[in-house]
């Protein structure tokens, strides 16, 4: 028996007011640790409210950041297409002034080759006026020497005065006529060199517009090449921003329509260790890196939709987040259809509760 117990209460309600001494403290007690648990729950929740409300900024911010850069690219896009119309309509321009230069280059060239041929015949029949004054003036001389003879042969014979008279009158009048037959091969002459001056200015005036189309269209092949050259670099930069474009509005990584490929890594006692699957249910195939990539390459050659990869890190893999990261990152280089030289490297979330396969472990290594 305990010391506490050596005599019997033998109070009225004793007992009673025993148990309810002991009832509220209980009582008192819980309630505190209901109410601690109450409010302990109430700061986790506003907590954990207060955290999604700052991501629902974020997000709402980087929607609002991702639109403006939507509009001013297009609104980019427009103007360089604008640009880009008015470039080509100043092309065309310059290529229709180039064909009528080229056109008013063959008139002139036409022109400048008839005045040529037309100088030539005028020399030509310079040429033939010329030997015919010379034949005129031999003629000429010739009847002078004949009227010189007929003059002593009047001298000399008076008995043929009559008959040398008439012939010294037929030889006047034939020497007269050809005295003015050679005054107008000369007046002809005359008009001839005129004429051939007329041509001559008429020439040089053509050459020198001649000279001056020629100008205008080197002037114009030079506005056409700056035309060209501007066309070029506008295409080039209007190319750019449509790359720019689909790259910024191309759809997210999606195993949709593609071969799946499920590659998990981890390392088992410091060695790496692979499995390979391409359907969960049969399981996965440990296999090596050698291995590995030659499956890889078989099947990006035979797939012509192209793979995607899923590299899947188990929990307590052993591995290093840079280790994870660069194995991730050479199998989606290498192989995965959105990773591939012209298809962005998105950020993907982890799935189904596994690592992501561009999420590596964030254990300590």
């Amino acid at each position: 028996m305990r010391a506490d117990e050596a005599f019997i209460d033998l109070r009225l309600n004793a007992q009673e007011g025993h148990n309810q001494e002991s009832f509220w403290p209980s009582f008192t007690d819980i309630m505190t640790v209901v109410v601690m648990i109450f409010m302990i729950a109430m700061v986790v929740l506003l907590l954990r409210n207060i955290d999604l409300v700052n991501q629902l900024r974020a997000t709402m911010t980087a929607e609002r950041q991702a639109m403006e850069l939507a509009r001013s690219t297009g609104e980019e896009k427009e103007n360089i297409s604008l640009r880009l119309i008015a470039a080509e309509n100043e092309l065309a321009i310059r290529r229709m002034q180039q064909q009528e230069l080229d056109a008013a280059n063959r008139e002139q060239k036409r022109l400048i080759i008839n005045q040529t041929d037309l100088i030539s015949r005028l020399q030509m029949e310079i040429e033939t006026l010329t030997r015919s004054k010379a034949q005129l003036a031999t003629e000429n001389e010739s009847l002078s020497q004949r009227l010189e003879r007929a003059n002593e042969r009047v001298q000399s014979q008076q008995q043929d005065q009559v008959r040398l008279q008439q012939d010294l009158l037929s030889t006047r009048q034939q020497l007269e006529s050809s005295k003015r037959q050679l005054a107008s091969m000369e007046h002809d002459v005359a008009s001839l060199q005129q004429l051939q001056q007329a041509t001559r200015s008429e020439y040089d005036a053509l050459q020198q517009s001649f000279e001056e189309r020629t100008k205008e269209l080197q002037q114009a092949q030079v506005a056409m090449r700056s035309s060209g050259f501007k066309l070029n670099s506008l295409q080039g930069e209007y190319d750019k921003l449509k790359v720019e474009y689909d790259k910024l509005f191309r759809p997210a990584r999606s195993p949709e329509g593609r071969y799946q490929v499920i590659v998990r890594y981890s390392k088992v006692d410091g060695v790496p260790k692979i499995e390979f699957t391409t359907d969960v249910l049969s399981g996965y195939e440990t296999i090596s890196r050698s291995e590995l990539e030659r499956r890889l390459i078989r099947l990006k050659a035979e797939k012509s939709n192209g793979l995607y990869v899923k590299v899947v890190f188990p929990e307590n893999s052993g591995l290093a987040y840079n280790e994870a990261w660069k194995f991730t990152s050479e199998l989606h280089a290498r192989y995965d259809y959105y990773s591939q030289p012209d298809a962005p490297d998105p950020d993907l979330p982890p799935e189904n509760g596994e690592q992501s396969d561009h999420a590596p472990p964030t254990q300590k290594p």
